[in-house]
This record gives structure tokens, sequence and C-alpha cells, in this order.
């Protein structure tokens, strides 16, 4: 369709080939069509084909992806380039589907255009339902794409530096709990900018949501359940809004046009039926104001006349233009012209030129006359002005009729200039320790001096692309050996895009050793602790203002130590910090349990008077953890060692010693083993000793100052055979045991 003023005019030199795949037309709910500024076609396209001017294939078109079917498409200008665009599509991969874009380069192919082959079909999201919409910034020059995913809504930003990776995510009325229902339907935006219509045909629901075109947020407004209408195989779900933003039309399924008043969102009133039933799968806005429909079955296209009209006297014709018997598939997503009606602006942050326009029109000869709210004054339907200062300018255009030099028309509107900051070249850091993180929170105010976090932000980024993009910031890095460069961007708080970028570099030439231990104790709460830094470094600086090598502290807490090494011509620095805690008292040995009578197996356990951090020890050179010592080999004297671990404090007990036997002895008088005897008998008193035979006869008694045992009972001497023998310790216990005398 051609228009001219009120005339439209079919075009029938312009077709698309669908491909038809299980008796369903694949391509998307909607064709996307851009004009350029005085309304001259440049090319249209369903995602798959791109059509040029002159209706022929453009150059690397058609591409291998098909869209989804009933899925929408949009078109944005890319910020940075004036002669390229953004196509978005949603195409499938197996039961997956994607969000991409294609872009379209006017200066190729003699100026026809034709799809860079390097951007088509670039993949931005998986699992994205059938919905998008392409909204305008704040500042009037950049771009974002909404897309629903999962319930939710997805604002990618686009500015001339590319397509942000990360986008601003806002939950509105639907959610995932919604399932695949979720998946069907339409997103509109008003002409304004400030108002998205969700239409949502699986849930039967229509919801309103406002939208923060400056942050990209997307609340809910109002919602619309249309409990009477049903979900369909055809799961349109057609919204538009009238030119003066005021009034919402919708279709359902089947359930006809029905007209929302929403000059006052606190208060919309119930729905006016335009229509009384009917499969309206599309409405679209055109160049002249009115909205056209088209009707499922029907060889025509209808139009709401005066759609800014509330009830039926928006008057919507049937058939306005005759098909001439061919059914209508598909109306196209327009490209959104460079300035809407009325006054528009690019650029609103301080230091910018802004670019302010008016645009209507007028059966007069007009001029423009603009009141720019600081004081100063233009004409012109585009200007550009600069403001000097931030702050909010109530602007007001004048249409004056030159014939008569009378006003015949006025608007105002606020424009908003934003904060912008201003970066200072940020020094190198040269950082030299290894496997240390650093948080660049806290090189804030290193970077940026006199920073205001209530007005600014900082982020940090590995590459520039991601900082002009605003994606994928880092909170930390842990320097390695070589040179990586950071890039640092500040931006207002309220407009992001209101910014300033840097970058330094982290240096680290080798790594540094603090030697010192990490974790120390305070042992003594009169002398206190004192903390050395090793020698070798140029400066030694403390987190509690101390600028010596060491420090003597009586606190417990973290102290960090800032150090710096001299390589000549730069220095590093590097940083440690040092835990410090009371140490453990000393304990008490409350008991020593011993299990001796063993050549190579006897144990100690240690028992203490506390809990602790302590080790043991039964030689006073090896600790351990564990309080009880296994596999001891029998020797005379012990020694049980208690040490803190986090003082080395050491406190011991007194000698102990374990008691043992002989296996065997030869009383045959050549002054080796004559004896039997029980090894260190002589260190217990109260020791009592008794030998039987084999039978059970006592022999012989003993206590601790006897030698030992001769091996005669009675003056008579005992034969070589086993002989038994009974020890009754002073702390009552009792040993048995046996040995052999041999003659």
């Amino acid at each position: 369709m051609k228009f001219n003023g009120e005339n439209i005019q079919s075009l029938s030199n312009n077709t698309i080939e669908r491909r038809i795949v299980f008796g369903i037309i694949e391509g998307p709910d909607n064709l996307i069509c851009a004009n350029n500024e005085d309304g001259e076609l440049m090319f249209y396209s369903d995602g798959r084909i791109f059509k040029n001017s002159l209706h022929q294939n453009m150059l690397n078109a058609p591409t291998n992806e098909y869209s989804v079917y009933y899925a929408q498409a949009a078109i944005s200008r890319d910020p940075g380039n004036q002669n390229k665009y953004y196509v978005f599509v949603n195409i499938q991969d197996g039961l997956d589907s994607f969000l991409t874009y294609t872009v379209v380069d006017m200066t190729l192919d003699g100026g026809l255009g034709g799809l860079d082959p390097d951007n088509t079909h670039v993949t931005m999201i998986n699992d994205v339902a059938q919905q998008m919409v392409v909204a305008r910034h704040a500042n009037g020059k950049d771009s974002w794409i909404i897309c629903v995913r999962r319930g939710r809504y997805y604002a990618y930003l686009i500015t001339e530096n590319g397509i942000a990776s990360t986008p601003v995510v806002s939950s509105a009325g639907v959610s995932i709990f919604d399932g695949n229902f979720a998946d069907f339907g339409t997103l509109t935006i008003s002409q304004n900018n400030k108002l998205i219509a969700a239409a949502f045909p699986g849930l039967s629901k229509l919801f309103l949501l406002e939208f923060n075109d400056l942050t990209g947020r997307i609340s809910l407004a109002y919602e619309y359940e249309d409990i009477d209408d049903t979900f369909s195989d055809n799961p349109n779900g057609a919204v538009e809004f009238s030119n003066n933003n005021n009034v919402l039309y919708h279709s359902g399924n089947s359930s006809g046009i029905k007209q929302f008043n929403i000059s006052d969102l606190n208060n919309i009133p119930s729905p006016i039926f335009i229509t009384s039933s009917g499969n309206y799968p599309y409405l679209k806005l055109g160049p002249n104001g009115k909205i056209y429909s088209s009707q499922n079955g029907e060889t025509f296209i209808g139009a709401i006349q005066e759609p800014d009209i509330i009830g039926l006297e928006c008057d919507y014709d049937s058939n306005v233009l005759n098909l001439s018997g061919s059914q209508l598939l598909d109306l196209p997503v327009f490209l959104q012209p460079k300035f809407p009606e009325g006054i528009s602006f690019i650029n609103i942050c301080e230091g910018e030129t802004t670019e302010i326009n008016f645009a209507g029109t007028f059966r007069e000869t007009v001029r423009i006359e603009w009141d720019l709210g600081d004081g100063n004054t233009a004409i012109g339907e585009n200007i550009n002005h600069t403001f000097l200062n931030p702050g909010t300018y109530s602007v007001t255009a004048y249409v004056i009729n030159e014939d008569d030099d009378e006003i015949i028309f006025t608007d105002t509107k606020e424009i908003i200039i934003y904060e912008s900051p201003i970066l200072q070249q940020p020094d190198d850091l040269y950082l030299c320790l290894e496997d240390t993180t650093i948080f660049f929170a806290d090189y804030n105010d290193v970077i940026v001096s006199n920073f205001n976090p209530a007005i600014y932000s900082i982020k940090y980024y590995f590459s520039e692309s991601d900082a002009l993009l605003r994606s994928n910031d880092v909170l930390e890095y842990i320097p390695e050996i070589g040179t990586k460069t950071i890039w640092v961007r500040i931006e207002n708080k309220l407009n992001p895009l209101c910014y300033d970028i840097l970058s330094f570099d982290i240096i680290t030439p080798e790594y540094i050793v603090i030697d010192m231990p990490t974790e120390q104790y305070i042992c003594d709460e009169r002398a206190g602790l004192t903390l050395s830094a090793p020698d070798g470094f140029i400066s030694y600086e403390w987190s509690n203002g101390a600028m010596t090598q060491s420090i003597n502290i009586n606190s417990t807490g973290l102290y960090t130590l800032t150090v710096v090494k001299d390589f000549g011509d730069f220095t590093c620095e590097a940083r440690t910090t040092i835990s410090v805690g009371n140490g453990d008292e000393l304990p008490i040995i409350e008991d020593i349990k011993v299990i001796d009578w063993s050549r190579n197996h006897n144990s100690i356990e240690v028992v203490i008077d506390r809990i602790g951090n302590y080790e043991y020890s039964v030689d006073g050179v090896n600790f351990q953890e564990s309080n009880v010592f296994l596999n001891l080999p029998f020797k005379e004297d012990y020694r049980v060692y208690v040490r803190d671990i986090n003082c080395q404090q050491t406190i011991e007990s007194d000698k102990l010693f374990l008691l043992y036997h002989d296996r065997f002895f030869t009383p045959n008088g050549d002054g080796v083993n004559d004896y039997w005897r029980v090894i260190n008998n002589f260190r217990e008193e109260n020791i009592q000793i008794q030998i039987f035979n084999r039978y059970g006869r006592l022999l012989e008694t003993m206590s601790y100052y006897d030698r030992g045992w001769d091996g005669t009972s009675d003056g008579v001497e005992m034969p070589t055979s086993d002989y038994w023998f009974r020890v009754v310790r002073q702390n009552g216990k009792i040993h048995y045991g046996h040995f052999t005398l041999k003659r």
C-alpha cells in the first residue's frame, strides 16, 4: 500500500514468496517495512527474503533461516550509522526458538542495499516467545528491542556501539508458570513511547504496561481478561494505540475489536466493542493516523477512521481497500520515523548538543518559533541547542501562520538534561601479590577523584566493547604476570547513557611474596603482639595508619599491610592481611593414662582441663594433634608436652615410667640374666609382685626394693619351666604375665 495524504493505493508489483510446510505458511506474524525520512520505500522483509525498493531480492538475500510461524518481527535504526538497520526475527532450531538480528546496509549494491554477510541472523538469546517490539530510548537517538522470555520482558539497549548483551529484565503480569500459553501474542508500543500493550491470546488476557524509556524497565498498569474468548489454532492478539496515546484497540481470537479509554490509567472503564465478533489478527496504525485491520477469510482491508475518538464515533469501516480477491496474510511493522509528531529531541546529556525537532502537517505555510526554556529562542523545524547546565527545561514550539503571523498551534515538552561525568586519566596500577583478589570497588576513589556515589556509579570491564555496551561488568581480578587492561565506565545513575569511559592497566612485573604469617595471636595481653614485615620494600603502610616496618598491637582484628617495592622505573604494590586473635591459655594436665607391659606397643593418653588449639608430644620435639600416643617402645622414662599452637607456649609433665618384665632369665651365676625382674618396679613404692609355678603354687613375693627373683623357693632351685607372675600396683590395677626360667 502506498499512502498519499488521505488516499491509499494498492501496489501489485511486490511479492514475497512464502513456503508452505504441512499446510502452514512459513514466516513471521508480521512483515517489516522500512521507509526513509521522505517516506520512500527502502526495503521490506519477512525475515528471510529481503526486497529492495525495486522489489528485487537484496544482495545476500534470501537467508537460509525461516522465522517462527506467527512470530512478530521488528526493525530499528543503527544509532551509530544512518545507513544501517537492524531487523529482528524469531527463528526455530529444533524445539527451541532464538531471537536474532540481521544488519541491512543501504550503502551496498549501489544504494539499493544488502545484508551484511557477517551479521545475518546473529543469535541474541534462546527460548524466546513470539512477541517483540522496538521502542525509542529517552535520549531520542538510541532504541530498545523488547521480547518475552519465560514469562518476563527482556529489553536490550541498542546504541551506536551495538546491541548490549545484558538485558534489562522485568516481570509484569505474565510469569513462567503461564507456560506455553504466554508464548503467543503481540507487543505494541504507544506513539509517545510510554506504554506497551501486550496481548496474550493463549491466556485470553491483555496487559497495559508502563515503559520507562530511560531505564528499559516495564511495570503493570492494567490487566484485562476476556472470559468469553477462547484460544484457537490461530493465536493472534492484535493491539494498537491511537495517535494521541489515549485509546487502545484490541482484538482477541474471535471476539471482535474492543476499544479501551486509557486517558486515565488509574481509572480505565470497561471496553467498548467496535465490532461484536470476528477474527481480526492485525491492527496497524498507518501514516495517516488511521488504524487498519485485516479479517480472516476476507479480501479487503478495514480501517478505524477516527481512532482518537471514544465510542462508535471512531468510525470503523470494514472495507476501505479491496484486494481484488486476494486474502491478506500480514500487515507490516514499520520503521519508526526519526522524528515522531510534535516535539522530539536527540541527546539529553550535559555537554551534548541537543537536536530539537517539530513534526506536523498543516494546510497553511508555517514557521516554527521556539522558547527553549533557558532564556534562549530559535526558529526552524529542526534546531540544535546546547543547554549549559543539567536540569529540566520546558521547551515550547509555536506554529505560526506565515500569512498573518498568528499562532495556530502550540506544543510544549519538558527536556531533562542529565549531568555527565568526566573521567581524568587514571594512573596504571602495579599489583604484584600472587593469588590475591583485587576488588575494583576498593579503587573507586583512586580511579575517580571526588567521586559522588549519590549521582554516579562506576563499573569495570575487561574490554572496551563491553564497557560501551554495559555488558559483562566485572567486580574483581586476580593479577597475573603481565599487563591487563581494565576499562572503567562512570555513568549517571538516572541516565546511564550519560557516561565517560577510560582505561588503565594493571601491571604485574613479578609476584611479590610478603613472607609473614597471615594468622597471628596475642599471647600476652600486657606485652601485646609485634607484627613485623620482611625487609626489601621502600615503604610500609598498615591499615591502622602506621608507616613503620613493624607495629605493636594490643587488639584483635584484621590488619592490612601495603608494601611498595622499587623496580627502578616504577614501583609495585602488594598487600596482605593478617588476622590477629587471642591465643589460648595454657592448660593443666589433669591425668596421663598409660597402657604399658609391652616392648613396642605401649600407649599414653594425655587429659587436659580445657578445649583449645593444642598439640602434644612425648619427646618435646615431635608434636601431633592427637592426645593419644600409640605403639610406643618401652623405655624407662617418658615426659608429656602440651603446646599452644597459636602462641607456641609449652607445658610439660613430670617424668613418667612404664613397667615391663623379663621374658626369661638364666640363674646360673654368670652375671648375665641371673635374676627375673619387673623393670622399673623400684619407681613404684607400693607395688606387690608374686610368682607362681605352673600349678598355681606361690613361690615368692617381692616389693619395690627387691633386686628380683633368683629362681629359688625356700632355698630350693626351681627347674626349667614357665612361671607366672601377678603384679598389684599402687593404683589398684592388677597385671598378669608369664616368663621362662632356663637352666
